[in-house]
């Protein structure tokens, strides 16, 4: 397996990891609609804490500039 535990952190940490970019509520937004927007696949569920894969998100970012 390719990605490593260090790859993820915890979706609610979002906003401080995209250095700003997203804001709290707008972090919320793309969270509870990762199923439409694509962000799904990049998320894992853990003991009901969500995570967000770094590499994943980055890439999903990528593809989602306008």
């Amino acid at each position: 397996m390719s990605t490593f535990l260090n790859d993820y952190i915890p979706a609610n940490k979002l906003g401080e990891y995209s250095s700003g970019i997203f804001s709290s509520e707008s972090t919320k937004w793309l969270i509870r609609n990762r199923h439409r927007n694509g962000l799904h696949p990049h998320c894992k569920k853990v003991n009901g804490r969500l995570f967000i894969n770094t590499k994943g998100f980055q890439t999903w970012f990528e593809e989602h500039m306008a």
